[in-house]
C-alpha cells in the first residue's frame, strides 16, 4: 500500500486534501469547486485501488463554506460516473461558524479489500505526465484516465498500480518496485492530483495496455548495478 491505512483485515482508509484551490479570490489556483472535489476523489480512489480495495463510503470535511457543499458532492459524483460506478454514501461536515479567505477540502474514503495487487514477473510503466496546479487544467489529454485504468484493472491486465504525487515519480518508483529504474518522463516534478500513475503489467498484456490507454505511456528501464 502507499498512503492507505488498514483498519482491519478488510477495511481500507484513504484521504486527500486540497487547500487554496477553488473559487475564492485568495485561492492560489482558480478552478470550480466541483473540479476540486473531482480530483480529490481521484486521488483517494487511486489509493484504494493501490491497496486492492473498492470504496464503500465517503466523508467530506468542507472548510470552504456551505455554498460549496453541493459542488463538492457533484465533483465526487462526476468521478464515479466516469468509471461507471454508483456514488457511495457521503457524510461530512461544513465549517459554517467562520468564513475562510481560501478554500479547503478534505476527502476521506472508506473501502473494502477486493483483490490482491502483485508486481511479480511484471514490467513497469508510467501512465500520464506529472502535472500540478494550472497545468492539470491546461493539459488534460496528458492526465491518466481513470476509466481506462479501472477497465484494465478489472480485466486483470494491470496487476497493480501506484499513484504518483508531489515527491516526483522517481521516489514513487522506488517505493512501488523496490528497485532503481530510469524513464524519459521528468522524474522529479510533482504529479499533483495523481496525474501520472505507475502500473505493473505482465509481458503478455503489454500490447493490450498500449491499445487501451489514451494518455502518454512511458516504459521504465531498469538501472543495472556495476
Amino acid at each position: 500500500m502507499r498512503n492507505a491505512i488498514r483498519l482491519d483485515s478488510t477495511t481500507i482508509l484513504t484521504i486527500d486534501n486540497s487547500g487554496c484551490i477553488g473559487e475564492k479570490d485568495a485561492d492560489y489556483v482558480q478552478v470550480p469547486n466541483e473540479i476540486v472535489a473531482y480530483f480529490a476523489t481521484r486521488v483517494a480512489l487511486l489509493e484504494q485501488w493501490c491497496a486492492g480495495a473498492e470504496p464503500s463510503h465517503l466523508v467530506l470535511a468542507n472548510f470552504t463554506g456551505e455554498t460549496a457543499w453541493a459542488d463538492y458532492v457533484r465533483g465526487c459524483q462526476r468521478q464515479f460516473e466516469e468509471i461507471g460506478k454508483d456514488l457511495p454514501p457521503i457524510v461530512g461536515s461544513t465549517e459554517s461558524n467562520f468564513s475562510a479567505l481560501q478554500s479547503g477540502l478534505s476527502l476521506t474514503m472508506i473501502g473494502k479489500r477486493k483483490f490482491t495487487p502483485t508486481i511479480v514477473n511484471c514490467h513497469y510503466f508510467v501512465i500520464g505526465r506529472p502535472l500540478v496546479g494550472q497545468q492539470v487544467m491546461e493539459h488534460r489529454q496528458d492526465v491518466a484516465n481513470l476509466c481506462e485504468l479501472y477497465t484494465l484493472l478489472q480485466a486483470d491486465v494491470i496487476k497493480a498500480l501506484w499513484p504518483c504525487g508531489s515527491k516526483g515519480i522517481g521516489v514513487e518508483i522506488t517505493a512501488f518496485t523496490g528497485q532503481r529504474f530510469d524513464c524519459t518522463v521528468d522524474m522529479k516534478s510533482s504529479a499533483g492530483p495523481a496525474t501520472a500513475i505507475l502500473v505493473a503489467v505482465e509481458e503478455t498484456n503489454i500490447e493490450q495496455l498500449y491499445q487501451a490507454i489514451s494518455a502518454p505511456i512511458y516504459r521504465l528501464e531498469k538501472i543495472e548495478a556495476f
